[in-house]
């Protein structure tokens, strides 16, 4: 579950469209309440009050209006795929020996990625040591079965969702974004073959086969989703409202963001009509 947005003092001007300085003054004057979590961030939970509150505060502090400003920047990040290339030094092992994944690939001449790829899918039974090595026994019923492992995990680790988009806009000659991947991968259309760090991995064979057609589809939705919506910024920049208010006003009306945190445009404009009365 992702955790829940929070703010820090310019972060949470920003999303009030009030300068840090005013923060700190209505802080100071207790207009603001202290920050709730580790005395240095305020929760979304408690940000969510002050916009109902923005014109006594400016009222307060002699400022007057204020327009939007910019939502405090997010990010995320996608993990790639890492291998090192094993021995092949043989099947021998001393009794009462147990291995972890790295000395387990090593000993049955596999690489290491090839290890916890077969395990999650059933050709390599879990550990069964601590829930972290596999016992000697465990480990001796594997070298028969090798060439059956390396069957069932192919001889790619395959690719994260970044490197998938990158991959398959160069075979279509088309903007393919990580988002585009993960739409395919949710519509069935394309199935991820193990995970890397709790991230899918995408065959390159898999990638290579899926047809053309899916791939143009889902780009050409995306732009069309992107010309019909509105970030949050761009929302309360329309409304001439600070993102919090946008946000706030938003989830009141039980109008939530849909593909890419955005907004349909009609369900911004159906707001409009709340400004005088938020």
């Amino acid at each position: 579950m992702a955790k829940e947005r929070d703010f820090g003092p310019h972060q949470l001007a920003d999303w009030l469209g009030l300068e840090p300085k005013q923060v700190r003054r209505a802080q100071a004057r207790g207009l603001i309440p202290p920050p709730d979590i580790d005395d240095e961030r305020w929760s979304l939970t408690l940000a969510k009050t002050l916009p109902d509150r923005l014109e006594d505060i400016r009222d307060a502090l002699g400022t007057g209006h204020a327009t939007a400003a910019a939502p405090p920047p997010g990010g995320s990040s996608s993990a790639g795929s890492s291998s090192s290339a094993g021995g092949t030094g043989g099947h021998k092992a001393a009794r009462g020996r147990d291995f972890g994944p790295v000395q387990l690939a090593r000993w049955l001449g596999l690489e290491n990625w090839q290890v916890p790829r077969a395990v999650q899918q059933g050709v390599i039974p879990p550990p069964d040591v601590d829930a972290k090595r596999w016992s000697y026994a465990v480990a001796t019923t594997l070298p028969d079965r090798v060439e059956e492992i390396r069957a069932a995990v192919g001889d790619h680790p395959g690719l994260g969702s970044i490197k998938a988009a990158e991959h398959l806009s160069l075979r279509v000659q088309r903007d393919v974004e990580r988002v585009d991947v993960q739409t395919l991968a949710d519509q069935g259309l394309l199935r991820p073959r193990g995970e890397f760090k709790g991230h899918p991995m995408y065959a390159v064979d898999d990638l290579d086969e899926l047809p053309e057609e899916h791939i143009a589809a889902t780009v050409r939705d995306r732009h069309a989703w992107i010309a019909a919506s509105r970030s949050a910024k761009e929302a309360a920049e329309s409304l001439s409202w600070p993102v919090g208010k946008f946000e706030v006003t938003a989830e009141r009306h039980g109008v939530r963001p849909g593909p890419l945190g955005r907004f349909a445009q009609a369900d911004v404009e159906a707001l409009r009509d709340q400004r005088e009365t938020v």
